[in-house]
């Protein structure tokens, strides 16, 4: 069973307290002045709206100027740009020749990449040739006799007429021979 606390049987805490009723401070009570209107609630609510102000500044900033590597203040542009309706989209993948002369079409994900990665690296691949002979020793072979001995890096060229497909070429980015 749960007594009633007695009136001045405990101590109340606080400096106000102490101060009204001119009694020592209680052990353990607070030694701050008391709360008074526009102090900490004032200057903590300048702090939050000040953050939120660099925050949206960062945001339109870096839509305006920002890049990939500026994110979250910037988009990604794949998600931030369109292609022409009389345009064309470049899709990548690999196409590789066995040593026993099998030609195979290889997807970038069975060489342990993402299209957006291939993508981002498509110069760097026409510059050094010698990256494809390090995705070839990636491929899993279902047999023994399926091991690349070449690796063809293309890129597959979708044009568009008027929003619609009116077209499909190719052309080979880069070409890696084992020796």
């Amino acid at each position: 069973m749960l007594r009633p606390q007695a009136r001045g049987h405990y101590p109340r805490k606080g400096a106000a307290y102490a101060k009204a009723t001119n009694q020592p401070l209680a052990p353990g009570g607070r030694t701050s002045p008391p709360y008074t209107p526009g102090g900490p609630a004032k200057r903590g609510r300048l702090v939050r709206n000040l953050a939120t102000a660099l925050v949206l500044a960062g945001a339109i900033a870096g839509s305006v100027w920002g890049d990939d590597d500026d994110f979250p203040f910037a988009p990604f542009r794949m998600y931030s740009t369109t292609t022409s309706p009389s345009g064309s989209v470049r899709t990548p993948h690999f196409e590789g020749a066995t040593a026993s002369g099998t030609k195979l079409r290889i997807d970038t994900e069975e060489l342990g990449l993402r299209t957006a990665e291939v993508l981002g690296q498509m110069e760097r691949f026409r510059r050094d040739p010698g990256l494809l002979g390090r995705l070839a020793q990636t491929y899993d072979p279902r047999t023994a006799d399926s091991r690349l001995v070449e690796l063809s890096l293309v890129q597959g060229i979708h044009s568009l007429r008027g929003g619609r497909p009116s077209g499909y070429s190719e052309e080979v980015v880069s070409v890696w021979r084992e020796r």
